[in-house]
């Protein structure tokens, strides 16, 4: 199968590669090779071997080939070696018995749409419209209030204090039901974030579930607030505060859903 990358998380597929060979390399060399006679050529072919040589009236001559293994290759194989090994399945949608019958460390093939947590979406519109200011001011004057650029600015302040290598992702089957949610490295992306929001294939492995009643909060800004609390105490009266995001910008995933690690999009 012919496939598109839009995102392969390299040390990932490089660690997997490695366990199915048992060895990892970057390049193979292949020989490409002909054979002639005085009557004119009679083979053509790829050959794994470096011998050259004249056989009688016949000749043979090689041209030897350097071939770079990429990421679509690595995923390929990983791809046909779960496949034999019936470890992978497809889904296009879940219901509730594929729901109970996947677990832990399951390797899933899915037909998704992904999105980008509100946070990110927000901040990254926040920073783009005041790049537009910062061009268009010059030539139109204030057209934006004090209050609205201190708003911007603190849009783009929280953006850079976020661990800006990572993306917070939600992946949606097409009737929304038991969304994928995953974390994707900005330096694994083979496009840019606004060509990935497009209907995709992802191979990922389950990390864990998200039962029915239960929820998971991405991006939340005061998170590692949170976590610096010392003892029970200083937990206790931070639970007691409202410490979650605004409405506005409140992205909330309810279950049943799964945190995934996402391995490979592609189209």
């Amino acid at each position: 199968m012919l496939r598109k990358i839009l995102y392969a998380d390299t040390e990932a597929l490089d660690n997997y590669i490695s366990i199915i060979d048992g060895y990892l390399y970057d390049e193979q060399e292949i020989t490409q090779s002909s054979t002639t006679n005085k009557g004119g050529k009679v083979g053509v072919g790829v050959k794994a071997i470096n011998a050259e040589g004249n056989l009688g009236n016949q000749k043979e001559e090689k041209i030897a080939l350097n071939a770079k293994i990429t990421d679509a290759s690595k995923l390929d194989k990983i791809i046909k070696y779960l496949q034999n090994q019936d470890e992978l399945r497809y889904y296009e949608n879940i219901n509730e018995e594929i729901w109970n019958d996947i677990y832990r460390d399951d390797f899933i093939e899915v037909l998704v749409t992904p999105r980008f947590s509100k946070l990110e979406e927000v901040t990254k519109a926040a920073n783009n419209f005041k790049q537009l200011i910062d061009v268009f001011e010059p030539f139109l004057g204030n057209t934006v209030d004090e209050k609205s650029k201190e708003a911007l600015n603190g849009f783009e302040q929280l953006s850079n204090s976020r661990n800006s290598n990572s993306l917070s992702c939600v992946f949606n089957f097409e009737d929304k039901k038991y969304p994928l949610i995953g974390n994707i490295d900005k330096n694994y992306l083979k496009t840019s974030q606004d060509n990935f929001v497009s209907q995709v294939y992802m191979l990922c492995k389950i990390q864990r579930k998200i039962e029915k009643g239960r929820s998971i909060c991405l991006d939340e800004i005061f998170e590692d607030i949170k976590s610096m609390a010392s003892n029970r105490e200083q937990r206790r009266k931070m639970n007691k505060k409202d410490m979650s995001n605004p409405a506005e910008i409140k992205d909330k995933v309810n279950g049943p859903a799964f945190i995934v690690i996402p391995i490979a999009i592609y189209q």
